[in-house]
């Protein structure tokens, strides 16, 4: 087989995996329940999701890393069929990317490919375990200052007060001006309060989502659903937006566009919504470790439980350590 005949058979079993997707999803589905059905038929929570492409963006993604790994393959090892790749191709080409130097982000991603890779190939448990193995490596080599690490900057906490009044500002403004409501003030409120993703307090937010008690149900990443506290008058405010708009909370691209615009209004240079998941979930870290302390547990348990309870917060299982130094940083060390 050539190599443009493999790449051929590569973009074909991609597709297919993003098809088995969408036979799941016209079932019912969704990511979580998959996730789940793993975990109770081997206690493996990527069990069943390993052969299945989520959104065309991955695919995309994951084709490109992966014909470049075809054509590093073939010149190297003179691999002619997708199904002669094997783990030593992998490692091969792994290792290849961190001699040039590229940052964990995209070697995490290279790994994330060829695991993917794996599932269509039948070779998913040799090739998830190494994506596993290069993961430790990749968290050892940027510890160690080998390979640059991802920059996770958060914005602080004053720039994103300034950066919500502007953006009620340019809301009141665009309904004066179109008649209108808007209400990007709104959700970037509810990410404040909630640490939720952008997709999850704008266009997910409708007026089912609000329940008694000043709660409201998230739907987080794969469809798990959250049901939070948030405050009385962010509560009544979504409320009367949403029966004023019959419509859902926010467009999530507009918002994003607004969140970039108005933070930097505000002096700010951290201009992603994720940004502010993080400045959330490190400031519920925070307040959570000084309530466990208060209530007599050592720094050391307070430490612990306030990570979990912010990791699964965040909508991630509580024993999450990767999800934890992502989003809460410098603030594990934090003990004051």
């Amino acid at each position: 087989m050539s190599l443009s005949r493999m790449k051929s058979d590569l973009h074909d079993r991609l597709w297919k995996a993003q098809e088995r997707w969408f036979a799941l999803r016209d079932r019912g589905w969704t990511k979580y329940e998959i996730k789940r059905t793993g975990i109770r038929q081997g206690e493996d929570p990527n069990l069943k999701m390993r052969p299945i492409l989520f959104t065309g963006r991955s695919r995309v993604t994951y084709e490109r890393i992966l014909k470049d790994f075809l054509d590093f393959a073939h010149a190297k090892f003179g691999v002619q069929r997708l199904n002669d790749l094997d783990t030593p191709h992998a490692k091969a080409f792994l290792e290849d990317s961190i001699q040039r130097g590229l940052a964990a982000k995209t070697l995490h991603t290279y790994r994330s490919a060829l695991a993917k890779l794996g599932a269509v190939i039948h070779r998913t448990s040799s090739m998830a375990a190494l994506s596993r193995k290069y993961g430790a490596k990749i968290r050892e080599l940027v510890a160690a200052g080998t390979i640059p690490g991802p920059e996770r900057s958060t914005p602080s906490r004053e720039v994103v007060e300034r950066a919500i009044q502007i953006l009620r500002g340019w809301d009141t403004r665009h309904q004066e001006r179109t008649g209108r409501p808007r209400a990007y003030h709104l959700a970037a409120r509810l990410q404040v309060e909630t640490s939720a993703r952008s997709v999850s307090s704008t266009e997910r937010i409708t007026l089912d989502s609000l329940k008694d008690g000043n709660r409201i149900e998230l739907v987080s990443k794969g469809g798990k659903r959250l049901l939070v506290p948030i405050s009385p008058d962010l509560h009544a405010e979504i409320r009367q937006y949403l029966q004023a708009s019959l419509g859902p909370l926010a467009d999530r691209h507009g918002y994003r566009a607004a969140w970039r615009r108005a933070i930097l209004a505000a002096g700010g240079r951290v201009t992603g919504t994720h940004g502010l998941r993080r400045r959330s979930a490190q400031d519920f870290y925070r307040d959570e470790y000084h309530r466990r302390l208060a209530a007599g547990a050592s720094p050391a348990e307070a430490r612990r439980e306030a990570r979990a309870e912010a990791v699964e917060r965040l909508g991630h299982s509580r024993n999450r350590g990767d999800q934890a130094s992502c989003y809460l940083g410098d603030c594990l060390l934090y003990t004051s």
